[in-house]
């Protein structure tokens, strides 16, 4: 929550937000040391990305040494918060973290956004997929509930864990409000600023291998619409011989980075984009896939994981492994205006069926059916 604002600080962000408005509860954060009643603030995402990519540079094992240390510090830290509020407890604590924490004075709710350090290990740092392993193998028990983001990933965590189906519940997240079509002076000032061209492809996550962007480097070797492709997000981590390939080939002029930007410049480059290309392998959910619906950007992604869930009927759905399928669907989608219309109606109307009021009100139903 307190990191980059990428998809698992949205969802949490957003959820409490709505959920803070409700007369129903009362909600507390707890900061490492103590409670506080308001949510704590991101962190400054240059120095952050800058913070983050010095400790990639660690050895491995040093840096999961010193992530567990902090971590059980921190579950220290909370349990001791709970023993000194047993005259007025909390109701229920919801670890958000992918490390569960041992917690045994309060009922728990651990949120599992995907089993991608288990599916798809070999994409993530390897201090990241020990440290995730040492945890979930040791604290999972200790929670009372499992809350998970599509049905897709709660059919996995039932089926990996061996848990009974009633002990996991899976909750969609829904796009932020502020992402809604903009006006066109905003969206021509923001393309200026960014010096993006007119028209383009859009992509928006962490640059990281999972997220497959090696497949969109491929299509757009093969499509014969010349438009450029536009990458929104920080550098995320893994090798990136994509780079490599758009150094090498035509794509070299064509292919612009925006990194991470403020939500409101990220508004308007879903509203100007000719469509958003997501073609991840494998997600708990596919934020970006509702966000750049409800801005009026047609979506083409995997048909894998959770996305086709999220997505209904309104993108085109891709095989993550085949570039050619890739290709056939971002020349239909650039050059059939009257298609490109279709998806985006449909689109907005998939989009309007995840919001956070239902979203909260779900979370805080399933946290009081825990607490009883």
């Amino acid at each position: 929550m307190t990191g980059l604002l990428t998809g698992i600080a949205r969802y949490l962000r957003n959820l409490y937000a709505t959920m803070d408005q409700m007369d129903q509860v009362q909600v507390s954060y707890f900061n490492g040391r103590k409670s506080v009643d308001s949510m704590p603030p991101l962190a400054d995402a240059v120095q952050w990305q800058q913070a983050t990519g010095a400790v990639r540079k660690l050895p491995e094992s040093l840096v999961f040494g010193l992530r567990a240390a902090r971590w059980l510090k921190y579950e220290h830290e909370l349990n001791r918060l709970c023993k000194k509020k047993s005259s007025n407890p909390f109701n229920i604590y919801h670890e958000t973290a992918f490390t569960p924490a041992k917690i045994t004075k309060i009922p728990t709710v651990f949120s599992i956004y995907d089993l991608s350090l288990r599916r798809y290990k070999e994409t993530h740092p390897r201090e990241r997929v020990w440290l995730f392993e040492y945890f979930i193998k040791t604290r999972l028990r200790y929670a009372g509930h499992i809350l998970t983001i599509s049905e897709f990933i709660r059919q996995e965590i039932i089926d990996e864990f061996n848990l009974s189906p009633s002990m996991v519940t899976a909750i969609p997240l829904a796009p932020d409000p502020l992402f809604k079509p903009c006006c066109p002076h905003h969206l021509e000032k923001t393309r200026i600023q960014y010096h993006l061209p007119k028209d383009y492809l859009l992509f928006v996550s962490s640059l990281e291998p999972r997220k497959n962007i090696d497949l969109i480097v491929d299509a757009l070797e093969k499509v014969t619409v010349d438009i450029p492709l536009v990458l929104v997000g920080w550098q995320g981590w893994g090798e990136k011989h994509w780079l490599d390939k758009i150094k090498k080939t035509r794509l070299k002029n064509r292919v612009f980075f925006t990194g991470h930007i403020p939500d409101r410049d990220l508004q308007a480059i879903y509203t100007g984009a000719t469509a958003l290309i997501y073609p991840s392998r494998y997600e708990g959910f596919g934020l970006p896939i509702v966000e750049a619906m409800a801005c009026g950007c047609p979506v083409i992604c995997s048909n894998a994981a959770s996305m086709p869930e999220v997505a209904g009927n309104a993108a085109v759905l891709i095989d993550p492994t085949n570039s050619d399928d890739l290709a056939q669907a971002i020349e239909i989608m650039v050059q059939d205006t009257e298609f490109r219309e279709t998806i985006v109606t449909r689109g907005l109307g998939q989009s309007a069926q995840f919001t956070w009021q239902i979203t909260a009100q779900q979370t805080l139903d399933l946290f009081k059916r825990v607490a009883k």
